[in-house]
């Protein structure tokens, strides 16, 4: 994992730890299906991706299912900061 996915990864872990209580979180948390965050908070969740790290996701891309787990979601706004 490179910083920029660690940082994003973190930021990740640290908004859910923000919104849920008590939890235990990991990179391999699936916030969906774990009920970790509301359809609302996910989304406030992906603006602030995108405003911190200067990304943007389509409609498309976030239906992926991989991107409901913390890891998978820090590796594709990784991906996003590398191609821009």
């Amino acid at each position: 994992m490179n910083q920029a996915q660690q940082d994003i990864t973190n930021t990740i872990i640290d908004y859910i730890k923000q919104h849920a209580d008590e939890v235990s979180v990991t990179e391999h948390s699936n916030f969906v299906t774990e009920g970790l965050l509301d359809s609302f908070a996910i989304l406030s969740l992906i603006m602030t991706l995108e405003s911190e790290f200067s990304i943007k996701f389509t409609p498309i891309e976030l239906a992926d299912s991989s991107l409901q787990v913390v890891g998978g979601l820090a590796a594709a706004a990784s991906a996003k900061m590398t191609s821009n």
